[in-house]
């Protein structure tokens, strides 16, 4: 009886982690629409910010469907990169803010707040995949990982 009532507790509370981190990848996934329909880019930009954009939505549902978080995790290091570097204007992304008169000055704030959720988003990613990996090796040895030896 209390190994069903251990393993309920274990599908529950993994599925509140996958749940509340697929969600809010969903979020990000929406501010990135948000942001492509209400500031002036390029055919380029928008290409990029759709890519982004189905990215992010395919990595949410795996999550969601209490797949690993190893993708969401990489794919959020690389666009919150992505996004620093757009607007520090490293190579291949200089022409983002230098070249583009049609952006507000407070952009580049929008993009560096971007960039700091996609960063919460990859650590929640790596806290989850960290989770997963104790419980499932707790599951297999009967011992945690996470523990001193």
């Amino acid at each position: 009886m209390a190994a069903v009532a251990a393993t309920a507790s274990h599908i529950h509370s993994r599925s509140s982690g996958h749940r509340a981190l697929g969600l809010a990848s969903l979020g990000l996934a929406a501010v990135h629409l948000l942001v492509l329909a209400l500031l002036p880019h390029n055919v380029w930009w928008v290409l990029a910010l759709g890519a982004m954009t189905l990215w992010c939505l395919k990595c949410s549902w795996c999550v969601l469907r209490r797949g690993s978080p190893l993708s969401l995790l990489s794919m959020s290091a690389l666009m919150g990169s992505c996004h620093v570097a757009m607007v520090i204007g490293l190579p291949w992304f200089a022409g983002h803010h230098h070249n583009h008169s049609g952006h507000a000055a407070t952009h580049a704030s929008l993009m560096l707040g971007i960039a700091v959720a996609e960063f919460l988003l990859m650590y929640g990613a790596a806290w989850l995949s960290r989770i997963d990996q104790d419980r499932e090796i707790q599951a297999q040895y009967g011992k945690s990982i996470s523990a001193p030896i």
